[in-house]
């Protein structure tokens, strides 16, 4: 689709990641990634093997994250590498794209918690960090402009894959399986305009930005009802009568 295209700026490899983080320092404890060349149309055309790994943080896990994604303090001592080692470890991942690539994660919060990691790492490399973090993409700010939950809210990496007709798979909450999801979810948005489609034309007509008058229209319009020139003048002037 032209609006994603546009968006990556033509670039034709991503990384769709996804990063589990501490409570409260929001330092990395879990990354789970995987590396994507797309064909000129936008379609997955290679899905790299995954690179996931286990992180040593400097702060407590906190009960809730350890409840939603059943990672402990023990497991991370035990299983876990140095932050560093993460940064020298994607960088060989994704080799000759690591200048270019674009990282895929749903939600804002992944950028910080890789910034947020490197802060709390003096032997990490923070320039590094910077320049990772500022190239993420928010799938989720990008897929919410066509498809929403009915209170208007962005949905939930669940609900939008239940939304475009796939089945989550793996358990949700583990970095490399929200990953995997997340890559399905952009192969559902690419393969699917005709969902797309559906969702947005009513996704317009209930928002509220959009002037109710406008609405109205375009909810006869989604029922299929056509709309003269002279309804439109109608229903414009109860709009600001």
């Amino acid at each position: 689709m032209k609006a994603i295209h546009s968006l990556l700026h033509g670039k034709k490899t991503l990384l769709f990641l996804d990063l589990e983080g501490t409570q409260f320092s929001h330092e990395m404890v879990e990354i789970g990634a995987y590396k994507v060349v797309l064909r000129d149309d936008g379609t997955v055309k290679k899905v790299f093997k995954p690179y996931h790994a286990y992180v040593l943080a400097k702060h407590h896990i906190g009960p809730i994250v350890s409840k939603l994604t059943g990672l402990t303090d023990l497991k991370i001592r035990r299983e876990g590498i140095p932050f560093r080692l993460v940064q020298q470890q994607l960088k060989k991942y994704l080799g000759k794209d690591y200048e270019t690539c674009v990282p895929i994660a749903y939600g804002t919060e992944d950028a910080h918690i890789f910034l947020a990691s490197a802060e709390n790492n003096m032997d990490a490399s923070m320039d590094d960090a910077r320049f990772f973090a500022r190239r993420f993409f928010d799938f989720a700010d990008f897929f919410g402009q066509y498809v929403r939950g009915n209170d208007g809210n962005i949905l939930s990496l669940t609900r939008a894959l239940a939304a475009m007709e796939v089945e989550f798979e793996g358990t949700a909450h583990s970095a490399q399986a929200d990953a995997y999801n997340l890559l399905l979810l952009y192969q559902a948005f690419i393969s699917r305009p005709d969902l797309i489609r559906k969702y947005y034309k009513n996704a317009v007509s209930r928002n509220p930005r959009v002037p109710r008058s406008v609405r109205k229209i375009i909810e006869k319009l989604n029922n299929g009802e056509t709309v003269t020139p002279e309804e439109w003048d109608k229903i414009a002037q109860e709009d600001i009568a």
